[in-house]
């Protein structure tokens, strides 16, 4: 019944959407990706072709510019004039000259370099040193001066123009701290070593800072339509300019062409070509999430076509749902109660369709089956509850029967006030033992077997010693009326007066965890005679027997067992899971 029901309820749901998806919303789904991405590969190709086309003509600037600044450098090699003076200012006897000498070499350099610091307002200065001594240098600043004992030999620039024998190197961004006013200034440079011509021998070095404004000018006007970042690298891939900040980590190792790079939270498309013959860089960043917007449109279509569809399919599916889905909840809703165990529940939605035949079918199985239950299940019950009560009432005559035979001995043997005593204790069991209840707690079980033991006592004397004992957690836990009752019994007769030794009978009750599972464990303990548990059942013992038949009906999953031996007494341990305990107060 209930397999039924659910192939009938949940596969026309998941047909439904199913249908839905197979038919519309994946064909739409795979159309609507493929044209966005189709517009977007489009433009950006188209970006990229304009990007291309500015970047060439962007390189050919660069590159034009790079070679005025290299020829910058050159300009002691038009004059002879100019090598002389320099080698003349390098040597030693430069020093013991005339004023006339030094003005008149002084005037021939500054003549030469005024031109070139006149003409282009980039270049912020020249500067002339030989072997760490500053020879020469003309600023656009006239207050400007030399530091005084600079250490130009640890400068990058000075030893990269050294070790580039007689080519001009270019310098990346640096501060002009070789200065007194503009040390705090940043610059680029172009820096080359000036040799003899004859010889090849290095008189000096000539190093020419330029300022970042022709660059400036080079790339304000530029617009590529959506955010981006301009950078030009140098041929270490050293950032020379940058229109906005960027991380220098991004070129480390440089993205490939159209490569696509993040910074951040943002996304770039990187276009980039190299300025020749110098190996610079220049990069354009585009800001990719803009290049993407232009295609919103495209998903804002899709997404209200979606949202139709969904609509649609929405009033469809109530539609049909209240058709067809009605019934079989209704259906479904009895069989659950049935579950439960409310067989009164009765199918009562009313169809003119095959619902009808199957719901009057279901109430037809329900009446059914409830009959069967009571029939069949109610009279196991009974009958499990009979032959409980016939165990429970065969113990009470049992109990008195040996009882009086103890007291039919006491009086043969002359004991009247044992005998006297014996019978007022006697009265106080027989309340507890009358009584109708069928369950008492662990705790009123140990007192009556103290009580009991009391009695025993009268008659063995010194012989009989009974230690009772319970853990404070498990007293109020219910038992069957006189359990353990049978096996004290036992173990007197048995184990205890066939001795004329004191023995020690021990009746303990606590809590052990095995194997994860926690066990109220009951133990009856004596040190008499013992017995051979191979002919237990030979031995006509009705109270072993009667009370591992109470425990399992009580108990399902108690364990009885016991352990004897001829001369070392015998040990009986009951293990009863805490869990039984718990189940069983809360049917009662």
């Amino acid at each position: 019944m209930k397999g039924f029901g659910a192939r009938m309820y949940r596969p026309l749901n998941m047909k439904l959407v199913f249908i839905f998806i197979i038919s519309t919303m994946l064909p739409l789904l795979i159309t609507t990706y493929i044209m966005a991405r189709v517009f977007i590969d489009r433009n950006s190709n188209d970006t990229g072709i304009l990007i291309d086309n500015t970047l060439i003509s962007l390189s050919q600037s660069l590159s034009g510019y790079l070679n005025e600044l290299d020829q910058l450098t050159l300009i002691p090699y038009y004059n002879d004039d100019f090598i002389y003076a320099l080698k003349v200012m390098a040597s030693e006897s430069y020093e013991s000259m005339s004023k006339y000498q030094v003005l008149s070499i002084t005037n021939m350099l500054d003549s030469q370099l005024r031109f070139v610091r006149h003409t282009r307002k980039d270049i912020m200065s020249t500067l002339i040193v030989s072997d760490n001594k500053p020879l020469f240098y003309s600023t656009n600043n006239p207050l400007n001066d030399v530091v005084s004992n600079y250490e130009f030999f640890d400068t990058s620039w000075y030893r990269k123009a050294l070790l580039a024998g007689g080519n001009a190197v270019f310098i990346k961004p640096h501060k002009q701290d070789y200065f007194t006013r503009t040390k705090n200034e940043t610059v680029f440079s172009v820096a080359r070593t000036i040799r003899e011509i004859p010889s090849q021998r290095p008189i000096s070095v000539i190093i020419a800072d330029a300022n970042t404004v022709v660059l400036q000018k080079m790339f304000q006007d530029i617009d590529f339509h959506v955010p981006s970042h301009i950078v030009l690298l140098d041929h270490e891939r050293n950032i020379v300019y940058a229109n906005h900040e960027v991380t220098p980590a991004l070129f480390n190792p440089m993205p490939e062409n159209r490569s696509i790079i993040r910074d951040g939270s943002s996304s770039y498309m990187v276009v980039r070509r190299t300025v020749a013959p110098y190996n610079w860089e220049l990069i354009v960043l585009l800001s990719y999430s803009h290049l993407e917007q232009k295609t919103m449109w495209v998903y804002l279509n899709s997404a209200l076509l979606y949202i139709i569809c969904l609509v649609v399919a929405f009033l469809f599916y109530q539609w049909l749902s209240r058709k067809v889905m009605g019934p079989v909840k209704e259906i479904i809703k009895t069989m659950r109660k049935v579950e439960q165990g409310d067989f009164s529940a009765r199918y009562h939605y009313q169809t003119k369709d095959e619902f009808d035949v199957i719901g009057r079918s279901l109430n037809t199985m329900v009446e059914e089956l409830k009959l069967k239950i009571e029939m069949e299940y109610v009279l196991v019950l009974k009958q499990r509850n009979s032959e409980y009560k016939a165990l429970q009432s065969q113990i009470q005559p049992h109990f008195l029967f040996n009882m009086l035979n103890g007291f039919i001995a006491l009086n043969q043997i002359g004991e009247r006030e044992l005998l006297e005593k014996s019978i007022i204790d006697l009265t106080v069991l027989l309340r507890y033992i009358l009584n109708q209840t069928d369950m008492t707690t662990l705790e009123e079980e140990l007192h009556l077997i103290e009580k009991y033991g009391s009695l025993q006592q009268l008659r063995f004397g010194q012989r009989l010693q009974v230690h009772v004992s319970c853990e404070d957690g498990i007293r109020p836990y219910k038992v069957p009326k006189l359990l353990l009752q049978p096996l004290v019994e036992n173990a007197i007769i048995h184990g205890i007066e066939p001795l004329n030794c004191p023995c020690r009978l021990t009746v303990a009750a606590d809590t052990v965890l095995e194997d994860g599972v926690l066990f109220v464990r009951i133990r009856i303990e004596d040190d008499g005679a013992g017995f051979d548990t191979t002919q237990a059942e030979g031995l006509g013992q009705i109270g072993l027997a009667n009370t591992r038949e109470r425990l399992l009906l009580c108990f399902s999953d108690s364990l009885f067992q016991l352990a004897s031996s001829l001369g070392s007494g015998t040990r009986i341990v009951i293990m009863i899971p805490e869990a039984n305990f718990l189940e069983n107060n809360n049917s009662g």
